[in-house]
């Protein structure tokens, strides 16, 4: 063996390039609002399984800011460009951001945080060079108006880009809309499990969670309701300081509590203590009916303050509640039956051995 061959056995290979992989171009380019090049960017990437995040933005206040000190700065070396020091272009702040800048979620690097002692099998950042550069363009100088342009996009990929690795992004798998996360939100509150939830999100969206996605989702849910109510709990100090102290002050100018709010609260703390301590009592018919009328009205009531943009959405979730209550039923009346059954073989048997 020659000393070349030596040193070339001892030199470590060179890992092997990545696989190239082109997608389709930008069918638009030209865009009258930020919100219309985002709404486009979201539909392209989920119909070409791509997967963007934003990178750099400029905001309109911050350019004019750089544009009247650069203007400034030649006013000072050469004092004869005053006139187009004065004659900069100030973009509306109405249009928020000046550019955006948009990269592959495999952009970047790698940086390794831990110790070393368990191996990282996969690694998001494959230094992927997909970019796009949208900015403001003047188009109508008179009216000062601009139209948001995309003025560079890179579409190459140095990974696999396709339905399967899209799949596999926690970001796609549980991306819900609002209106179906109100309604994981109320079957969390309804005690369904999460495989049924998982199965609802399925059959309702495209999205695939997996049962950990729902879980964790589930979870995340009830530490915000937790917080929540946290939040709306003054102290009791706040509380003395709200006392009115003026005898001349009108009691009927204070919000009171009405009595169909006083038995869904009494109802609701009974009910929270059942499900912490798991038992589930029987509840009188005396209550049901009083918690069912305040709950008609109080859902009434909602849905009548409801703002006209969202009522589809609530009244999909009143809907969808509806539903809930119904399946339940007919689990516990399937369940009753099949115990009256199983009660009235095991009777039978007993007679016939007698």
């Amino acid at each position: 063996m020659t000393a070349e061959d030596a040193s070339a056995q001892t030199q470590p290979s060179s890992p092997p390039p990545h696989e190239l992989h082109e997608v389709p171009p930008l069918e638009r380019r030209v865009f009258d609002t930020w919100k219309e090049f985002h709404q486009f960017m979201e539909t392209y990437a989920r119909r070409t399984f791509q997967l963007f995040r934003k990178r750099t933005s400029t905001s309109v206040k911050l350019r004019n800011r750089r544009m009247g000190e650069r203007a400034k700065a030649r006013q000072k070396q050469s004092p004869t460009e005053s006139e187009a020091a004065e004659s900069v272009s100030l973009i509306p702040e109405q249009y928020g951001n000046y550019s955006v800048t948009l990269v592959c979620t495999h952009s970047g690097s790698f940086v390794s945080r831990g110790t070393g002692r368990r191996s990282r099998q996969d690694v998001r950042a494959t230094r992927c060079n997909v970019q796009v550069n949208a900015c403001l363009k003047l188009v109508d100088p008179q009216c000062n108006r601009y139209q948001v342009t995309v003025t560079r996009a890179l579409l190459t990929h140095n990974h696999r880009v396709d339905e399967e690795t899209y799949r596999q992004y926690s970001n796609t798998r549980v991306n819900l809309p609002d209106a179906l996360l109100n309604c994981v939100e109320l079957m969390r509150k309804t005690g369904m499990k999460p495989r049924d939830v998982r199965t609802y999100i399925m059959e309702n969206s495209s999205c695939a969670p997996t049962l950990k996605d729902v879980k964790n989702m589930l979870q995340r849910l009830r530490t915000q309701e937790d917080a929540a109510l946290v939040n709306t709990d003054p102290p009791q100090s706040q509380l003395d300081d709200l006392q009115p102290t003026d005898q001349n002050i009108d009691v009927g100018a204070i919000p009171t509590c009405t009595l169909q709010d006083k038995v869904i609260r009494e109802y609701r703390s009974t009910a929270a203590v059942s499900v912490r301590d798991e038992t589930c009592s029987a509840v009188d018919p005396t209550t049901q009916f009083k918690v069912a009328h305040a709950m008609g009205n109080a859902v009434a009531t909602l849905l009548a303050e409801v703002p006209a943009s969202e009522f589809a959405n609530a009244f999909r979730v009143m809907e969808l509640a509806e539903d809930i209550v119904r399946e339940r039923l007919v689990s516990v009346s399937k369940t009753m039956v099949t115990s009256e059954e199983d009660q009235s073989e095991a009777v039978a048997g007993l007679e016939a051995g007698l």
